[in-house]
C-alpha cells in the first residue's frame, strides 16, 4: 500500500496550532468568534479547541469578558523554545564566566516590536536582586531600555518615542518626552545607560545596547543589576561602567550570526 503526502500529516494539531499562533503584540487577546474569523475553522470546532487549550493551560479565559489569552503554559513554552536557541547558547557561556568572575546579576535582551526581551538572566549571589518581567514595554524607565533607545537612528527614534507610553513607575521615572531625550543623548556620549530607582524602588542597574555590525544597529541591550541597600549609583558606575561596555561588545560580535533565526 503506498503512502500519501499526508498520510502522517495531522489536520487536528495543525489547526490548534493554527489557533495559537493567531497571539501576538497586536492581538493579545481575542474572542471565540474572532478566532473562527481569522482561522475560518467553523464555530463549533473552535469552541472545541479553545476550551481544550484553555484546559491544558495553554489559553486562559477571562471569566467576565470571556475574551481568550495566552496561558502560562504557553509562555513557559516559549520562554524554554528561547533558552535553546542557538543565541542563547552561544550568549550563555560568555554571561556565565562574566558573573563567575565579578559575581553580578547580568540581564541580556533582544528588542521585540516595542518590547524588551530578557533571553537570558544571571542573578549574582548572597546579594539583593529584583527580577524584572520576561517582557515589558517600559522601556523607558529601564536601563535595557534607555540603551537600545539612545543608539537608534534619528528617524526611528522619533518613530519610537511617539508610540512609548511614558509611565511613571516610581518618583524618579522621567515621564517628560524633552527629558526622556537630554537622558539619551547622555546615554550615547557616556556609552552606557542608567537606571536611578525608575523602574523599581531599590533597584539601580547599568546597560549598554547589543549592536548588529553589519549595520551598526542596535538589536537589544545588557544590563547590570544591583539594590541600594548595597550600592549607589556612583560606587556601581565607577567600578561597573567599563565593563557592561565591554562585556556588551563581546556579545554583540555573535548577533549577526545569531540574531537572523530570533
Amino acid at each position: 500500500m503506498s503512502e500519501t503526502p499526508d498520510q502522517y500529516f495531522s489536520k487536528t494539531l495543525e489547526k490548534g496550532l493554527r489557533v495559537i499562533s493567531l497571539f501576538n503584540q497586536g492581538r493579545p487577546n481575542l474572542s471565540q468568534t474572532e478566532i473562527s474569523q481569522l482561522t475560518g475553522i467553523n464555530m463549533t470546532s473552535t469552541f472545541r479547541f479553545v476550551n481544550t487549550l484553555v484546559r491544558l493551560g495553554y489559553l486562559r479565559k477571562d471569566r467576565e469578558t470571556k475574551r481568550l489569552m495566552p496561558g502560562t503554559k504557553i509562555i513557559a513554552l516559549a520562554i524554554n523554545i528561547l533558552r535553546c536557541s542557538d543565541f542563547i547558547q552561544t550568549v550563555k557561556p560568555m554571561v556565565d564566566e562574566f558573573h563567575e568572575r565579578h559575581n553580578v546579576t547580568v540581564d541580556v535582551a533582544l528588542i521585540d516590536e516595542e518590547s524588551m526581551l530578557i533571553l537570558y538572566r544571571r542573578e549574582a549571589q548572597e546579594t539583593l536582586t529584583y527580577r524584572l518581567s520576561t517582557m515589558h514595554r517600559e522601556i523607558h524607565s529601564t536601563s535595557l531600555g534607555k540603551a537600545y533607545l539612545a543608539l537608534l537612528p534619528p528617524e526611528e527614534l522619533e518613530q519610537a518615542l511617539k508610540s512609548i507610553k511614558l509611565v511613571r513607575r516610581t518618583p524618579q521615572t522621567i515621564v517628560s518626552k524633552k527629558e526622556l531625550v537630554r537622558e539619551l543623548e547622555a546615554t550615547r556620549q557616556r556609552g552606557y545607560a542608567r537606571s536611578n530607582e525608575e523602574y523599581v524602588p531599590g533597584l539601580i542597574t547599568l546597560g549598554a545596547p547589543l549592536i548588529n555590525p553589519d549595520g551598526q544597529h542596535p538589536v537589544g541591550s545588557i544590563s547590570f543589576d544591583f539594590s541600594t541597600a548595597q550600592q549607589s549609583m556612583e560606587s556601581v558606575e565607577k567600578a561597573y561602567a567599563h565593563l557592561i561596555i565591554k562585556l556588551a561588545q563581546e556579545l554583540s560580535k555573535v548577533i549577526p550570526v545569531m540574531s537572523e533565526g530570533i
